[in-house]
């Protein structure tokens, strides 16, 4: 397969996307969508929007939808079209980005990650949740910003095309973090990527840091100190730090991100509302084995730092970008689109190590052609299976029934599935089914004020009261 041109692997990665992709566009808006698009009153009008700007959160974002709702307006499929675009370009960049980190014209890890991330149903919640658009648009632009330093790196100091390609780096970085506050780690990312992946040290790296690397920290303190005087934002950071209480939190997210690793293996338990325990002893089971196994990937990383560099980079990265969304407390432990951008580095490191271990196998096995043949065939065969699975995952959000009776099934202790099924019911006029669904996420918590409404309407409904 890395054999073929570029312009014929680009051509496999798009249709390829689009097959597995094309249930999205008969996709409804689902649960936040009205609230956060729909129902939007920063979104009424070009006037509204400019007029909400000084106390507005990713504004990048809601620029999207909006464009979105002059465009199409009701229309849900016009918003899934440019999700999946943000999706396709993210997969390209990747491809982009890794070609200049492998003299092997005819290494497959380029090609390979890429279609991986391209076709992983782990990215469906992203992509065909319209809402999650904030993940796909922040990576878009956060992997533009990536290729855009590397192309500057690669022209000569103080030129012209310097200037604009690290202008235009620093720039999509900044509209990243306006459209997801994740895309702060982007710093970090480059820095790593020029000592692990370049080997700059001495001066090299000091004369890197300062000339081509300043920008980014300089938008990023920037940002953080916009964010600190804006009173948004401090409502926000003062929820999430009453949730629950921090260690709990730290503890909890152990084994959320073993959770995370998990979801990349076994795609069939993903869930649009995944109930997680909340831990609060280092103890409690399976708490060890979650540290244990976190411990050996790290000590993977370590060992890999020098010898493959790829695979070092790869589980770097994934942990990397779990920082943001790991530190601080959310009412959902695990939400999959905060997987979107992470998922890369676990792809990344897979692909890169097989890699490895193919060329391993072929100096000790006669028939180089064989193995090669055999192990393209094998990954064919896993992206086909991916393919089919991300297919049948985008067919869930056709509707809210199938979408919500899947995460009931995955998640029958937890009340808001429960609520948001009966909200489906009540939708296909199916009052009983209604009314119990209401009734169980009231019994499961009964601090549940809205199933309690919802349950209470459903009744006097059903009775013909209301």
């Amino acid at each position: 397969m890395n054999t073929l041109p570029p312009s014929a692997l680009w051509l496999v990665l798009v249709i390829t996307t689009v097959v597995g992709y094309f249930p999205s566009f008969s996709g409804d808006f689902q649960y936040d969508d009205s609230l956060t698009i729909l129902g939007n009153p920063h979104l009424e009008s070009r006037q509204a929007f400019f007029g909400h700007l000084d106390h507005m959160v990713r504004p990048v974002l809601h620029a999207t939808f909006l464009l979105d709702l002059s465009l199409y307006g009701t229309d849900p499929a016009g918003y899934h079209l440019l999700n999946l675009l943000l999706h396709l370009g993210s997969g390209l960049l990747i491809y982009r980005i890794l070609t200049s980190a492998v003299m092997d014209e005819h290494s497959p890890v380029p090609f390979w990650t890429a279609l991986l991330f391209l076709i992983h149903p782990i990215a469906t919640e992203t992509v065909t949740y319209i809402s999650g658009r904030a993940s796909g648009l922040m990576a878009f632009l956060y992997l533009l910003a990536f290729f855009l330093y590397l192309k500057a790196s690669e022209q000569p100091e103080n030129g012209t095309l310097y200037r604009l390609y690290l202008s235009g780096a620093v720039a999509s970085f900044l509209l990243s973090i306006g459209s997801k506050e994740s895309a702060v780690t982007l710093p970090v990312i480059l820095l790593l990527w020029d000592v692990l992946i370049r080997r700059r040290n001495g001066p090299t790296f000091r004369a890197t840091i300062l000339c081509c690397q300043s920008p980014f920290w300089i938008v990023l303190l920037v940002a953080a100190a916009w964010a600190w005087s804006h009173p948004r934002y401090t409502a926000l950071a003062q929820f999430s730090f009453e949730i629950r209480p921090f260690l709990d939190h730290l503890l909890s997210q152990i084994h959320v991100v073993v959770s995370a690793i998990l979801l990349c293996v076994t795609p069939w338990n993903q869930n649009f509302d995944h109930d997680l325990p909340v831990f609060h002893s280092l103890t409690q089971w399976p708490l060890p084995l979650d540290l244990s196994l976190l411990s050996v990937t790290v000590a993977a990383c370590l060992f890999s730092w020098r010898r493959f560099p790829l695979v070092a980079f790869g589980l770097a990265w994934f942990f990397i970008q779990l920082l943001p969304t790991s530190l601080i407390p959310r009412n959902d432990l695990l939400s999959e689109r905060n997987l979107y951008l992470p998922s890369i580095g676990l792809f990344l490191a897979t692909v890169a190590l097989g890699s490895h271990l193919v060329q391993w196998v072929t100096t000790i096995v006669p028939s180089r052609t064989l193995i090669r043949s055999s192990t393209v065939s094998l990954a064919a065969l896993l992206v086909a299976i991916l393919c089919v699975f991300t297919y049948q995952r985008n067919q869930l959000y056709q509707d809210r029934l199938l979408l919500w009776s899947d995460a009931v099934q995955k998640s029958p202790n937890k009340a808001r599935p429960h609520n948001n099924l009966g909200y489906a019911y009540s939708l296909h006029g199916d009052w009983d089914h209604a009314i119990e669904e209401f009734r169980i996420a009231a019994r499961l918590d009964p601090d549940f004020i809205l199933a309690q409404q919802n349950l209470r309407d459903a009744y006097l409904h059903h009775v013909g009261r209301q």
